[in-house]
């Protein structure tokens, strides 16, 4: 079995042995989770200022930047996951959500349809879920997909943050890890423009959020003198998430399917 049809066949193992895992939720529901008001207090600044801008989340889950898009106005969002039978509900959320794609295979060959399709794309803990050989033609594939000047976000585990092992074991469909310095260079080589790293607030920590805050300093300024010392980190990001956004520009496409 080929890498990527291994990692496809995880989850679908992992959702047939946890069917209820993934349960019906109301919009009003979702929109108390702390986690969707914080992408709206964060993102209101990263995404388009055109709310009819298209708008792709890949890898949704429960939908969570689904109903912060809504919340931020905009009227065309398109979803795509593997195994999205148990996802629909998220159609009763409003009807700025246009569809809901199943993505069959991998996510380069899903996109492979969709040239300058979407004004911006998101991935939260997608990537590192992509086989290194198979990460040309799905990045390749996400700034083809890309109108001109359409943002690409991502965010990931960081494999120079304090707990970088735990991270990149926590589950069997994990391929590879990035650092700042490596996931730069992935979007630079796939010809993305204006890259840059976001950090991502907790806006509205309650007291436990605020201990733990102050309690992880030390250790993320260890973190940043142990790579000092031995001089290895190149990115200078030692939390525990990459955040990263990059633009497609004038540059051309360099989608191939022989990188599949």
């Amino acid at each position: 079995m080929e890498a990527q049809g291994f990692i496809e066949e995880v989850y679908r193992r992992m959702q047939r042995r946890s069917p209820e895992s993934i349960q019906s939720i109301s919009f009003e529901e979702m929109c108390k989770d702390p986690l969707v008001k914080n992408t709206v207090l964060n993102f209101q600044y990263l995404m388009p200022k055109d709310k009819n801008a298209a708008i792709l989340d890949i890898g949704f889950g429960s939908g969570w930047f689904i109903a912060a898009a809504i919340l931020l106005g905009y009227q065309n969002i398109y979803a795509a996951e593997y195994g999205t039978e148990n996802r629909q509900y998220i159609y009763d959320w409003s009807p700025s959500v246009k569809n809901i794609y199943e993505v069959d295979s991998s996510i380069g060959d899903f996109l492979s349809d969709k040239p300058e399709s979407f004004a911006f794309i998101h991935l939260s803990h997608v990537i590192e879920h992509i086989p290194k050989y198979h990460l040309l033609f799905v990045v390749d594939a996400l700034y083809r997909a890309l109108t001109i000047e359409g943002i690409l976000f991502l965010r990931t585990p960081n494999m120079e943050g304090p707990c970088a092992l735990s991270s990149l074991y926590v589950t069997l469909g994990h391929e590879y890890g990035f650092t700042g310095s490596n996931l730069r260079s992935l979007l630079e080589i796939c010809n993305f423009d204006n890259v840059k790293y976001h950090e991502l607030l907790n806006l509205r920590p309650n007291i436990k959020q605020r201990i733990g805050l102050y309690l992880r300093r030390p250790f993320l300024r260890w973190q940043a003198i142990k790579h000092r010392l031995f001089g290895v980190n190149m990115g200078g990001i030692f939390g525990p998430e990459l955040n990263i956004s990059g633009k497609r520009g004038t540059r051309p496409a360099l989608f191939n399917i022989k990188y599949r």
